[in-house]
């Protein structure tokens, strides 16, 4: 079931625009790559537990997420948004069998995802949210003690360069 939130038309826009992209997204998706890769290398010098419990939020088709098995995780939940997108990511992804799958808005966690994690993250996610300092507050009370929220997002000028270039 999609628990998207249903006060925000934009988050069902989004939902469907990434769902219908889900088949061809990592053909132009080079930029989301590289983010989640170097938000990898960041997450592999913290000092996590030897098999922690990880919340994954808007997983796409699993470019940070295959970095998060080789944490050799006790507990992997992925989410996302788009059904679609989380979708590919488990084919991605293939049999692990400590990784649960979870439509869901990252946004208003449901109490399926759990807590007591030890590392939440996001890899460009969070730019899609309406209410970012309540969903980090929501977000941070799923940790266990000494748990870390690692995240990479967009800033609103970080495209402004490319956006006058379009204009």
């Amino acid at each position: 079931m999609l628990d998207v939130n249903k006060r925000s038309s934009l988050k069902a826009a989004v939902a469907a625009a990434f769902s219908s992209a889900a088949d061809t997204y990592d053909d132009s998706a080079g930029l989301q790559r590289e983010v989640a890769e170097r938000l990898a290398g960041r997450i592999a010098g913290l000092p996590l537990p030897g098999q922690p419990r990880i919340l994954e939020i808007g997983c796409g088709t699993g470019f940070l997420s295959r970095a998060l098995c080789s944490l050799n995780p006790s507990a992997l939940v992925v989410t996302d948004i788009s059904q679609a997108m989380l979708a590919r990511c488990r084919e991605t992804l293939g049999d692990i069998r400590t990784a649960r799958f979870l439509t869901m808005d990252g946004e208003e966690p449901r109490a399926a995802a759990g807590s007591g994690f030890d590392l939440i993250c996001s890899s460009l996610t969070f730019q899609w949210f309406d209410d970012l300092p309540s969903s980090l507050a929501r977000l941070a009370a799923l940790l266990a003690p000494g748990g870390h929220l690692a995240f990479a997002t967009l800033a609103a000028d970080s495209f402004n360069d490319w956006s006058r270039a379009h204009t």
